[in-house]
């Protein structure tokens, strides 16, 4: 069984301060992506706000769900191309269930793919 660690993550105020400042973004249900192009290898963050889950348990089971969700559907991700910078922010206030985020996603992708030029994602095992 092949384990792959997760992609460089986007880490520290600096990094985050820079996408906001500089990248675009855009909705898509329940998350704002917000992202950077750039040639570096493709790093990602990810966020729940304090505002809308005072408890932590919920924050760190929200961004639990997303992580996982995220490390089942990489390889998506990395088929596209060019690299940069991406943060995903929960945007609702409901905790919803793994199928949802796992959908939710999958749709920000596509979007995502759109936005950077691209109309659709590269199937599987093709480089």
């Amino acid at each position: 069984m092949l384990v792959r660690s997760m992609p460089p993550r986007l880490r520290g105020f600096g990094s985050f301060d820079q996408v906001f400042q500089q990248g675009q973004n855009f909705f898509e249900f329940p998350f704002q992506v917000r992202y950077e192009a750039g040639s570096e290898p493709l790093r990602i963050g990810f966020s729940v706000p304090k505002r809308r889950f005072k408890r932590a348990v919920d924050r760190n089971l929200l961004r639990r769900r997303m992580k996982e969700a995220y490390r089942l559907h990489r390889s998506d991700w990395e088929n596209l191309a060019g690299g940069g910078a991406v943060i995903l922010i929960y945007s609702t206030n409901q905790i919803l269930d793994y199928q949802h985020l796992c959908h939710g996603l999958r749709k920000a992708m596509k979007r995502w793919a759109q936005q950077r030029g691209l109309t659709t994602l590269k199937p599987e095992g093709e480089a």
